[in-house]
C-alpha cells in the first residue's frame, strides 16, 4: 500500500470516534489521540483537530512528513516553511481552515472540480472546527472557510489540481482524484433495515453493524443530519460484515530479534544494534528526534527518542532514562 493510501485508510478507521465528555467540562472533552502522541500529551481536553492528524502520521509511519503539533496555524507554517503549500487540493494532503488559517484541519482523500472530501476530528455538521467526533466530510472547494493545503513529500509523489504543479517532479496534475484506500462509499453487497431503539446513535448502530460510521451515512441518503435520529427509524446497514480472512489454528508471530546487550547502547558505541534500534522507532512514530539518521552511532537523538517511547509506555524514573533494557528492545521490535 503506497503512503497516500495508508494514511486516508487509517483516518478513514477512524470515522465514527467520539471524545468524552461530561456536562460542563470544555467543549473538546477527553480523547485518546493526545496521549499517544509523544510531546502532545498536554492537549488533552483543547481542540485537537490537528493532533488527531498528528496521530494519523505517526500510526500511518509518515510521522516526519506532517507537523507534530497540536495548532492548525502552526501545522500550516511548518508546510510553507517547506514549500509544501497550495492553494489547491490534493490527495493526502493536510487541508487548513479558516480565514488566518488556524481555525480547524483534517486530511483531503479525494476532490473534484466543486468539493473536496476529507477525514477530520474534533468536527460535526453543526460545529465544524469543535464538535467532538472523527467524520467524513464534504465541503465546496471554493468556500472563504478552506484556506489552502499542505502537501506532504510522499515516497510515490502526490497528486494535485495545483496546474503550477503539472511535469514537476514528485507531482501529479488531476482535476479531479480520489486515494485508492480512501473512499467512503459503502461496500457492494446485501442490505438491511433496523429500526432505531432508544438510546442508540447512527454510530452506535454502525459499530453493531461492524462498518464505518461514513458507510451507514453513504447508505442512508434520507439522513440529513447525522447527529439526529429517532426511537423508531429505520436505518439500512450493511446485512453482513466483510468476512475476515480464514486463519491457521496455529498462526506463526513475527520473531522478535534477542536482546544484544546495554553495552551496545552508550556513547561512543557504533554498530548495527543502534540502527535497528533507530529504525524501530522511527517506525513506532518517535523518529522527531533525528535530525539525520537514524545511523549506527549511538547520540543524543537516539537516546530522546528512546526516552520518549518509554515514558509513552507509562514509566518514569530510571525506567525512562533513554537507555534500552530487553523490555524496551522488545516492545520496539515487536
Amino acid at each position: 500500500m503506497s503512503q497516500v493510501s495508508n494514511v486516508c485508510a487509517i483516518a478513514k478507521g477512524e470515522v465514527g470516534y467520539r471524545a468524552q465528555r461530561a456536562p460542563g467540562e470544555r467543549p473538546s472533552g477527553h480523547q485518546k489521540y493526545s496521549g499517544q502522541v509523544p510531546g502532545l500529551e498536554w492537549s488533552n481536553y483543547q481542540p485537537w483537530c490537528a493532533t488527531w492528524v498528528s496521530w494519523v502520521a505517526m500510526k500511518a509511519g509518515v510521522a516526519d512528513l506532517f507537523p507534530r503539533t497540536a495548532s492548525v496555524h502552526s501545522a500550516m507554517q511548518w508546510f510553507k516553511k517547506r514549500s509544501r503549500w497550495s492553494a489547491y487540493p490534493a490527495v493526502g494532503a493536510q487541508v487548513i481552515y479558516g480565514s488566518t488559517g488556524s481555525t480547524h484541519t483534517g486530511i483531503c482523500y479525494a476532490y473534484d472540480d466543486t468539493y473536496i472530501y476529507t477525514y477530520e476530528g474534533n468536527t460535526s455538521l453543526t460545529n465544524s472546527a469543535n464538535g467532538n467526533k472523527v467524520m467524513a466530510r464534504e465541503r465546496r472547494r471554493r468556500d472563504a472557510y478552506v484556506h489552502g493545503y499542505g502537501l506532504p513529500s510522499y515516497a510515490e509523489g502526490i497528486v494535485t489540481a495545483d496546474p503550477a504543479k503539472q511535469g514537476e517532479a514528485g507531482f501529479t496534475y488531476k482535476v479531479t482524484a480520489t486515494a485508492p484506500a480512501g473512499s467512503s462509499k459503502p461496500p457492494a453487497g446485501r442490505a438491511k433495515a433496523v429500526v432505531v431503539k432508544a438510546g442508540q446513535s447512527l454510530a452506535t448502530i454502525a459499530a453493531a453493524a461492524g462498518v464505518s460510521l461514513a458507510t451507514v451515512i453513504g447508505l442512508n441518503p434520507q439522513i440529513k443530519n447525522p447527529d439526529v435520529i429517532h426511537p423508531g427509524d429505520k436505518v439500512t446497514v450493511p446485512d453482513k460484515a466483510p468476512a475476515r480472512p480464514p486463519q491457521s489454528s496455529q498462526p506463526s508471530k513475527p520473531k522478535v530479534p534477542a536482546f544484544p546487550g546495554a553495552a551496545k547502547f552508550r556513547p561512543g558505541q557504533v554498530n548495527q544494534h543502534v540502527t535497528a534500534l533507530g529504525q524501530a522507532l522511527v517506525r513506532k512514530g518517535y523518529g522527531h528526534t533525528y535530525a539525520i539518521g537514524p545511523g549506527p552511532r549511538w547520540t543524543n537523538s537516539d537516546r530522546a527518542a528512546v526516552r520518549a517511547f518509554q515514558r509513552a509506555q507509562g514509566w518514569s524514573s530510571k525506567a525512562a532514562d533513554g537507555y534500552p533494557g530487553p523490555e524496551t528492545w522488545a516492545r520496539l521490535m515487536k
